[in-house]
This record gives C-alpha cells, structure tokens and sequence, in this order.
C-alpha cells in the first residue's frame, strides 16, 4: 500500500516528534509521500522560533517533500494536484494553517482522494469564533476520523454530528531510558537534597502552571519546580524568575536536553484547565517511567493508573493533596507509569493505523 501524508517533520517544530515516530513505524508497512513545512508560521507568531538544530530525516520508504511555506498558495496547490495515492492522510493541530490544509485536502478531494484526518486537538486551546470555525472548515472535510482517545471522541461527536467513522488510536511512545539522576541534575545545575517536580511543554495558559505555582508555598521546603520549555504567557514569566523554588529553563528544550530534564524529576506534573486532545508531553513522562499527577481533561486521565493522583482542573487545594500523595508513593506510581507504557507501543499505534488505512481503501 501507498499513502499521502501531510504534517511535519524535523527540522520545523509542528508535529514533528510525533509524526516522525509514527511514519517511521508506517514506513514498515508501507510507502510514504510525505508533504511537509519549508515555512510553518511567521516568526513573530512562535516564540522561540519555528525550527530545531536537527537535520531532515532520511526514512526507507518515505518520499519526502519539505516544500510548503504558509505564505505562498502556489505550494498548496501544488500539494493538492501533486499527491497521487488514493489516501491522504493529514495530522490536524494548529486553526492558522487552516487555509493550507483546506486548499491542499479539497483539491484532493475534487480529485477522487479518501481523506483520514488526525485530530489533535478537538477544539483550539484558545477558545474563539474564528479559530473555531477554521478548525471545522479543516474537520468537515474528512471522510473518517483518528482521534487519540475515548474522552476526546465523546466531545467530538457531541459538537460534531456526524455518521463517519471516528477511530480511537492513542499517540505511542518508545521506551526510554534515564541518566543517573545525580548527573542530570549536575549538568542542569538543580539541588541533590530536594524533591524535583517537572513541568514540562510550552507554558500556555489553559496549561495551569499558574495553578500549580499556587501550590508551592503549601507544600515543605525541600521541593523545587523545574519548568521546561517555551514561554507563550510572558504573564507568568515574572512569577518564574521571582520564586525561589523554581527553575525555569528559560526557553525551548532540544531533544538533547529532555532526558536530562525527565532523568532529574522525581514526579510530573500536568495541571491543566481545560484539553480536547492528548498530551504528546504526558507520553513522553510515560516513556521515561516517571510517575505523574493529571488534571481531570482530555486525555490526561488515560496516563495514569492510580486515580488518586487525578486532580480536579484549576483547584490548587485539591491538585496540592495529589502531589503530596504521589511523592509518598513515587516507586510504586513509577511501576505504574511504566507498566501503563506498555499499551502505548509505536509497533501497536501503526498496526491500529495500517487497519484504518485498510478499511478506507475497501
């Protein structure tokens, strides 16, 4: 078999940890045209840049084309008249690349091709008309859905009514291995003696980390906070740099720099307001084993095993009474976390995507 997909791939930030790990266990089963990014989003739109340091991947079986600037309708329609396989199928993220997406799928279509669309986020993280009606113009144009968990499919059929198919198909995961703590934390420059929570990801502000600072000055002494990754709320920049409990790493992490961060981390912490999606930053503590405390939202709850460590959105009190359980039972929630792992396989992600794609050309 043969298939179209259009995301992104290194070296433009996007989607791209994701879909490289996807297309690369694909790549197994099938051939590959891939339609990426040359330019994603004006600069002044993505804090800390569009691009990584890391070279474009070279994959068996994957034809890449890297061509598509956000600012040239000429690249699109390229794309829609390019692809040739029956089956495009397209990772949905971000409402701005809507006009992108949209010319490229519809001429598809108008052109006889089956479209799966990958929906990462149900509903845009900042909640607006226009970026809602963006995000559906893209949604409707689907003739079946890929949706990464079983709450996130609930709401979409609650806002979307429709009678195509919409598969329940999680983001996978490799497995992980940790550095010596002591040597993580050397290199990061963070206490030995203290008990290390990580917040990790861009710090937005449906993310809570605001809620999750207000449960600093609860807890002992002997805890410190290390935010990693890019700051789009400089709000709560200030209140970073200002508390002595915590550590921010000051912008975005390089993939060289994660395992540092997850090595040093005695517990993760995702208090978020409010998710329609899973969380490519939840999987990445599970790949690394590290025990986790969640909001009740989107697909955070599918993290964890043990429920007490759930904790209700936007209530410092209650996600407070949840750290405090799971630092007194960090080897038992760390066994969890990597018994959890296991149902998270690449090999088992693109099994269940390969049936879909199987489905749709029948």
């Amino acid at each position: 078999m043969k298939i179209s997909m259009l995301s992104t791939l290194p070296p433009i930030k996007g989607m791209s940890p994701y879909t490289l790990d996807l297309v690369h266990e694909l790549s197994k089963s099938c051939e590959i045209d891939f339609y990426g990014f040359k330019s994603i989003y004006p600069e002044f739109l993505y804090p800390g840049g569009t691009k990584t340091n890391e070279e474009q991947p070279k994959i068996k079986n994957v034809n890449i084309h890297n061509y598509l600037t956000w600012y040239n309708p000429f690249s699109w329609v390229k794309a829609g008249f390019q692809i040739e396989t029956d089956i495009v199928h397209a990772q949905w993220w971000s409402w701005f690349l809507a006009p992108v997406y949209y010319t490229i799928l519809k001429i598809a279509k108008l052109r006889g091709k089956k479209v799966i669309i990958t929906l990462h986020n149900v509903k845009p993280h900042e909640k607006s008309i226009i970026k809602n009606w963006l995000n559906n113009s893209i949604i409707n144009l689907a003739d079946e859905y890929i949706i990464h968990n079983a709450d996130n499919k609930k709401t979409f059929l609650e806002n979307f009514k429709t009678q195509k198919k919409v598969y329940v198909i999680p983001i996978g995961l490799y497995p992980k291995s940790t550095i010596n703590e002591e040597i993580a934390r050397k290199q990061l420059k963070l206490p030995n003696n203290k008990k290390i929570i990580l917040f990790f990801g861009n710090i937005r502000d449906y993310k809570g980390l605001d809620v999750l600072i207000a449960t600093l000055k609860d807890l002992q002494d002997n805890i410190f906070l290390v935010v990693a990754g890019q700051c789009w709320d400089r709000k709560i920049v200030e209140s970073l740099k200002n508390n002595k409990m915590i550590i921010y790493s000051g912008g975005f992490i390089s993939n060289s720099e994660v395992s540092l961060y997850f090595s040093s981390a005695d517990l993760v912490v995702y208090p978020y307001r409010y998710f329609d999606a899973s969380s490519a930053a939840g999987a990445e503590a599970l790949a690394y084993g590290k025990p986790l405390v969640v909001t009740r939202v989107g697909g955070l709850t599918d993290l964890v095993k043990d429920k007490k460590v759930i904790a209700k959105p936007n209530e410092s009190k209650d996600l407070k009474e949840k750290i405090v359980y799971a630092l007194n039972n960090l080897k038992k929630l760390e066994n969890e976390s990597k018994e959890k792992a296991k149902e998270f396989s690449w090999k088992k992600i693109a099994e269940m995507t390969m049936e879909v794609y199987d489905g749709i050309a029948n």
